[in-house]
Order: C-alpha cells, then sequence, then structure tokens
C-alpha cells in the first residue's frame, strides 16, 4: 500500500472514529421530562417515577416536585418505559413507554427530548369502604343526580381525611334517596368502625347496614360490615348467620372467616369455629398471628395443650413486637407442662 493511499485510508478511519464519537455524544444528550397528574387534573407532587429500560429494568429513580413535574436527562437512543409508584396514595401504578430517538442533519448535534404528561387513576378500593375485602360488583340503581354527587362528595372527603364533610355529605345523599345502597353501605360501615370510641356509633351502623342488606342482599361489604357490628354487639347468633351468608358470596376473605370463627368459638361450637379459622390461615398464607391467636384459643378451650401452644408459637413468629408478648411466651411453657402431664 502505497503512501497516498496510506494516508487516506488514516483519514476515513479517523472520520468514521469521529462519527461514532459524535454519535454517542448524541445519544447522550437525550431527555424526558413530564408532570403526573390525578384526579381533576391536579398536580400530584412527591411521588416516585422510576425510568426502565427495554428489560423493565430500573435504570434511574426521580421524585415529582411540588408542582408533580419530573425528568431524565442524558438517555442514549431507545426504548424506555416510565414507571410510577404512587406509594401512600390512592392512586393507581401506572406505566407509559417513551421511544427516543437523536435525529440531525449535522453529526454529533442531535438530541431528542420527549415530554410525558401521566393521568393516574384512582384505586376502585378506595370507594369501597373498611368491609370490602371482595372483588367489587356492580348493584344497579336508578339514583337521583343530585344524590349521586353527594354521594361522591363524601367518598372525596374520606379519602382525603376530612371526616366530618364526608360523613356529613353521605348523610345528605340518603335524605335525597334513603334507598341508595352504596351511601347506606358506606356510612354503615363508617359509624360501625368507629363503635370503639362510641357505642352509640354500632347502633347507628347496626341500623344502616340492616337497611343496607334488606337492599342488596347479594352485598358481600354489608353482610361482612353487619356480622362484624352484630359481634361487636353481642348479637353471636345473628353474627355467625351474616358471616356465613358473606363467606357462600366470596369464599377468598381470610377477614371474613377470621371473624366468623370468633364468633363460632363465642357460641362454643369448637369444631366449626377451627374449621373456620383453619380456612382463613390458609387464606392468610398463615402468617396472620391474630388467626394463630384465635385457633390458640380454640384448642385451650378444648383441653388441646400441645396444639395451643403451637399456635402460640406461631403467634410470637409472625408478631415478634406483640405488646403482650411476654405473657405469651410464659403461657407457653404453661401449656407445655399441661400437655406433658396429660
Amino acid at each position: 500500500m502505497n503512501k497516498q493511499v496510506r494516508f487516506v485510508v488514516g483519514i476515513l478511519i479517523a472520520l468514521g472514529a469521529q462519527l461514532l464519537v459524535s454519535s454517542a455524544a448524541a445519544q447522550g444528550r437525550n431527555s424526558i421530562y413530564g408532570t403526573i397528574f390525578g384526579e381533576e387534573h391536579r398536580a400530584v407532587p412527591d411521588v416516585y417515577v422510576e425510568l426502565l429500560d427495554e428489560v423493565d429494568s430500573v435504570m434511574r429513580q426521580a421524585r415529582t416536585d411540588p408542582a408533580g413535574r419530573f425528568s431524565f436527562s442524558g438517555l442514549q437512543d431507545g426504548r424506555y418505559r416510565i414507571r410510577v409508584r404512587p406509594y401512600g396514595t390512592d392512586y393507581k401504578e401506572q406505566m407509559q413507554e417513551v421511544v427516543l430517538a437523536s435525529v440531525s442533519s449535522r453529526p454529533g448535534s442531535g438530541s431528542d427530548t420527549q415530554h410525558v404528561d401521566i393521568l393516574l387513576k384512582v384505586n376502585e378500593r378506595v370507594y369501597s369502604g373498611p368491609f370490602a375485602m371482595a372483588p367489587t360488583t356492580v348493584f344497579a340503581q336508578s339514583v337521583p343526580e343530585a344524590a349521586r354527587r353527594l354521594y361522591e362528595e363524601g367518598i372525596r372527603s374520606l379519602r382525603d381525611k376530612k371526616e366530618k364533610e364526608g360523613l356529613e355529605s353521605l348523610k345528605k345523599a340518603l335524605e335525597l334517596f334513603p334507598d341508595y345502597y352504596l351511601a347506606l353501605d358506606r356510612l354503615g360501615a363508617e359509624y360501625a368502625m368507629r363503635g370503639a370510641s362510641n357505642p352509640a356509633f354500632f347502633q347507628a351502623g347496626l341500623v344502616l347496614l340492616m337497611k343496607a342488606v334488606e337492599i342488596n342482599s347479594n352485598g358481600f361489604s354489608s353482610l361482612f360490615g353487619l356480622g362484624w357490628t352484630q359481634y361487636q354487639l353481642g348479637m353471636n347468633a345473628e353474627a355467625i348467620e351474616n358471616l356465613r351468608r358473606a363467606t357462600a358470596l366470596y369464599a377468598k376473605s381470610a377477614d371474613v372467616y377470621l371473624w366468623l370463627g370468633r364468633a363460632l368459638r363465642r357460641g362454643k361450637v369448637y369444631d366449626q369455629a377451627e374449621v373456620a379459622l383453619k380456612r382463613a390461615n390458609e387464606l392468610s398464607g398463615g402468617k396472620a398471628g391474630e388467626v394463630h391467636r384465635q385457633l390458640a384459643g380454640v384448642y385451650m378451650d378444648q383441653k388441646r395443650y400441645r396444639e395451643a401452644a403451637d399456635e402460640l408459637e406461631l403467634v410470637l413468629k409472625h408478631d415478634s413486637k406483640a405488646a403482650d408478648a411476654e405473657k405469651i411466651k410464659e403461657q407457653i411453657k404453661q401449656l407445655r407442662e399441661k400437655a406433658a402431664t396429660k
């Protein structure tokens, strides 16, 4: 190869290297920015936003500022996904795909900036209330528009921790339409959950939930709430009946089986209580300390000391910070001693 050819080849190699460097530099100038919005197009501040690559590995993480904004810069060309993780809010996690491709007539000068606004959806569970452990089912009713608006306003207020305003709106919705099932179910549940601080709330919750069940006999949350409230009021036979009805509607709620087991134990129907509590244990993956505590009680009531001690061991395993941990340890010791002499 003569000197002239070598010179030309050298120039071409140098130009190729320069183009590669320029291309890499261009790709490193890409960016993605945007805003996270919630209901009524309000910006959502202080939520995590993740940048994922094509195989869904997290590359970077940011948090939205007070105006709901986020940004990622210095990115290569390629396909990305933005994942919003709204921990501690009533919004669902959301994903959105973004493709970056820098194009320029001048090598090394191109970049791609993508603006992405993401509108979050509210998680349906926030509308359902404390006893809604089953998938949501629609109960069709022709509801006056004014009552519907008051109901939705009440739910929003409760979600925003404005308890007084929320309860008042639900009451007004029922004044306009006394047979409004969703309002009866939610207000009844809210009152029942406040019964520990004021027993009068239990009575108010009982009346509303009974009315809700009368209107919709297949409402899982109403039946569960009614049975739970009746248990709190000492109406044990009625509680068992309605908790059983709730399990017949939805057989995958550990909470319902737990309370059914408690009611059956109180009624000294120990064999059925054990069955219900074992079902609760199965549905909770064996990790619910309260279920093991209730099973221990059933076994102690029947003088099955070894099995009771085994269940209390599981209480400590799954609830190591229990306030009565020392008392439980002493109880286990006593049960083991009784089992040894039985």
